[in-house]
């Protein structure tokens, strides 16, 4: 009898889900087509277009015939600019020509890392709850995901003594990203300090995901980097994007920046995987780093007001608690006391048309969580919180 194609697949392929986040999208289409109102907390992207000059610049690239292969590494100016970018972030001079990577979004920059680093059998360090892809792309590289707990009491931090608990002879990796998704955590400085000599003694690679980095409430311009600690640049591969800051995420660009050691390495998957990336919007990517970055400090400014109207909101609302978020565009509140949070989550999506993430999705340690997305309107957020407090004191009842 011939074999199904669910045996004739990779057993790598059953080690991964389905997004848990997609099929809120497609429950929330269907909503739409019938006419729902729906408010939208689902989506881990900007509401904001492309400004205008970024745009400008892709299609004057067009224009003028740049459509054929990029280098791998990507297109010099670019590569300055991220390079630049990265010194302004972290304080550490970068070598664009040998330690920049342009991929094809932040992702492409996990799953090089992974396919680079990770033998089979080998261990990676990821928070619990964290963005499910870190799992998934170590698991497909053959590497197997070891989860590490946080508590909101402790702001969703990694804490060095549940991390060192999990190190063992084959730990290889540990992920970290600050800001975090779905959480909105930030790994302080003193908090990087102790991952940073975890990581020294036990001779681990860090990836650090900061592709919420600039999208920061706390002190200072951006939020702390690993890579910014003494005897870290050699051993951290930095991934980060145009998605989230510039309202990109449609374009597909990201990079990473690391020792020019580790860039090898990356460089050699790279080549087998996306090439490079389409040529003439990565100039307009230079531009959105180049240029002057008051779209920057605006959008940051819209969700700075839209984060305190969901934190007042929260905090108002009998029944749920909430470590406040200092970085993202995400809150993660407690409602462990409603239900079980896909239970919920269901809930407000079917009976009120409040469009959540399950905080399950994200790891064990989310359950009784839910994630809401601020990346909306002023007037939507003010809407779903209203809305919420009905639903969760009908609930109650």
């Amino acid at each position: 009898m011939a074999k199904s194609v669910e045996q004739l697949a990779a057993e790598r392929v059953h080690t991964v889900p389905f997004s848990g986040i997609r099929k809120v999208f497609e429950a929330v289409r269907a909503m739409e087509a019938e006419g729902r109102d729906v408010i939208h907390w689902q989506i881990g992207r900007p509401d904001f277009d492309t400004p205008d000059h970024i745009k400008q610049a892709a299609a004057a690239a067009l224009q003028r015939g740049e459509v054929h292969y990029a280098p791998n590494l990507g297109i010099p100016s670019l590569r300055k600019a991220i390079a630049e970018r990265t010194k302004i972030d972290t304080g550490v001079s970068v070598d664009w020509q040998s330690q920049v990577i342009v991929m094809a979004g932040a992702n492409e920059g996990i799953m090089v890392a992974m396919l680079a680093f990770i033998d089979p059998g080998d261990e990676v360090l990821v928070a619990d709850p964290n963005w499910h892809h870190y799992k998934s792309c170590a698991a497909l590289a053959g590497g197997i995901p070891v989860e590490v707990p946080t508590r909101a009491e402790a702001s969703f931090a990694m804490e060095p003594e549940a991390v060192a608990s999990r190190i063992t002879e084959y730990t290889k990796m540990l992920c970290i990203t600050s800001p975090g998704n779905p959480t909105g955590c930030v790994e302080t400085r003193e908090n990087l300090q102790a991952l940073a000599e975890l990581a020294r003694k036990h001779n681990l690679i860090v990836l650090m995901d900061q592709i919420y980095n600039r999208i920061y409430y706390g002190e200072g311009e951006v939020a702390p980097s690993i890579y910014s600690l003494e005897g870290m640049p050699e051993r951290t591969i930095i991934v980060n994007g145009f998605s989230k800051t510039y309202s990109m995420d449609g374009w597909r660009l990201g990079w990473t920046v690391a020792s020019p050691e580790l860039t090898q390495a990356l460089l050699k998957v790279r080549q087998y995987t996306t090439v490079c990336v389409n040529t003439f919007i990565q100039h307009g990517a230079a531009e959105a780093l180049s240029a002057g970055q008051g779209c920057v400090d605006d959008m940051i400014r819209a969700f700075a007001e839209r984060r305190q109207i969901i934190v007042d909101g929260l905090k108002g609302i009998e029944g749920v608690t909430l470590a406040e978020p200092i970085g993202a565009f995400y809150a993660f509140p407690n409602i462990s006391r409603f239900g079980a949070s896909a239970e919920v989550a269901e809930y407000l999506l079917r009976e009120h048309g409040i469009a959540t993430v399950s905080g399950s999705v994200f790891g064990t340690a989310g359950e009784g969580h839910l994630r809401i997305a601020y990346s909306c309107s002023t007037d939507e957020c003010h809407r779903g919180v209203d809305r919420l407090k009905q639903a969760l004191a009908q609930l109650r009842k």
